[in-house]
């Protein structure tokens, strides 16, 4: 799976009467690692900012094989534009990969929306944000902003966008039964408020999904406090699901753990894309730990991307500290793998754990 990225962000530069809409894209895996490595046709579309609203022009542009950086220049002098606008560009619908019915809806090259632009009111260029759309099967649309500077730590993961897309069938009734735990407690849902806690959450995309597709639905992201002002513009953006709430708190798995988590029984924790660093994969075990000491009902998911061997650490520390493993599936990612560090993975690894004391319902 790649995204199409700003490597330079969209901005307006007015020349005398001339009016240009400029912007550097390229395609890379959800790290940056590789490019894309095939020769695509892409459309370049300068939009309105609301949403389903007006297309102002539409421009193909070709990637080719070997590209690591791609140019756009969009004249805008004869077009008339309703400010604000956006920029979107994306593949074509024929050249996208959503038919697996494993892989959900996530297309094989990621289409990227710009935030506003409005020279009008003197906003010539946006900033490092951008937006991405996951069309649910349960319905409606998943919008989450990420940042495409240098920090990890607020950017999209194929792990992350994977279990996303398995919940999301989950609810949709669409996914074969092969991780029995993890369907019973989301069909659970349907009498009882469900409590998730996601831990590591970056953009919040996973607990944010789960809030917009199950009803009475409880969600509390966290991580630690750089990412609080990116996932408040996600939660304010979200159209959650009938009585479901999501807030923010900040985690640091070094310290104990805040009032906010302390003061709920979980029902589902999930850590997605948490245990790539090994030097934090002790620090995830611990929390994980003491979490199930207060919810020993709780069911743990884990989903990752394997990157490297040593990942494996987690899994023997999970087993010391008396966490069982219940449940492992694996989920295609759609179109082609990367090829750098890291990058050659074409499913995310899914499991769920519980403690020694937990009790099937």
């Amino acid at each position: 799976m790649h995204y199409i990225r700003l490597l330079k962000t969209p901005k307006v530069h007015v020349e005398g009467a001339s009016i240009t809409l400029r912007a550097v894209i390229t395609i890379t895996t959800d790290l940056g690692e590789t490019f894309y490595p095939d020769d695509v046709d892409l459309t370049a579309i300068v939009c309105s900012a609301q949403a389903q609203g007006d297309v102002y022009l539409r421009r193909t542009i070709s990637w080719s094989a070997g590209m690591r950086a791609l140019p756009l220049s969009i004249d805008l002098t004869r077009t008339k534009v309703n400010w604000p606008a956006r920029l979107v560009v994306g593949a074509p619908t024929k050249q996208r990969l959503e038919t697996h019915s494993e892989a959900g809806r996530l297309p094989d090259l990621y289409p990227v929306w710009s935030e506003e632009l409005n020279p009008t009111k003197g906003v010539f260029e946006t900033r490092r944000r951008v937006e991405r759309k996951v069309r649910l099967a349960s319905g409606g649309d998943l919008a989450i902003y990420e940042d495409t500077g240098d920090s990890i730590a607020r950017h999209l993961w194929d792990g992350s966008l994977a279990l996303t897309a398995h919940l999301d069938r989950l609810v949709a009734a669409q996914s074969s039964p092969r991780m029995p735990l993890l369907e019973r407690t989301i069909t659970s849902a349907t009498h009882k408020k469900l409590n998730v806690l996601e831990l590591g959450c970056g953009c919040g995309v996973v607990g944010i999904g789960v809030a917009q597709m199950i009803p009475d639905c409880n969600v509390l992201l966290t991580d630690l406090p750089e990412v609080d002002e990116l996932v408040a513009q996600n939660i304010e953006c979200m159209t959650p699901a009938n009585a479901s709430t999501v807030s923010f708190a900040p985690l640091d798995w070094e310290a104990p753990l805040p009032p906010a988590v302390q003061s709920r029984t979980w029902d589902i924790i999930i850590a997605a894309e948490c245990i790539y660093n090994v030097d934090s994969i002790p620090l995830l075990v611990s929390t994980l730990t003491s979490l199930i000491a207060a919810s020993p009902g709780a069911l743990i998911v884990v989903s990752t991307k394997v990157r490297h061997d040593s990942e494996k650490l987690f899994h023997e520390l999970a087993a010391k500290e008396g966490l069982v493993e219940s449940g492992r599936a694996e989920l295609p990612l759609p179109g082609l793998p990367g090829t750098g560090y890291g990058d050659s993975a074409t499913h995310v690894d899914l499991y769920t754990f519980h403690g020694k004391q937990y009790k099937q319902a």
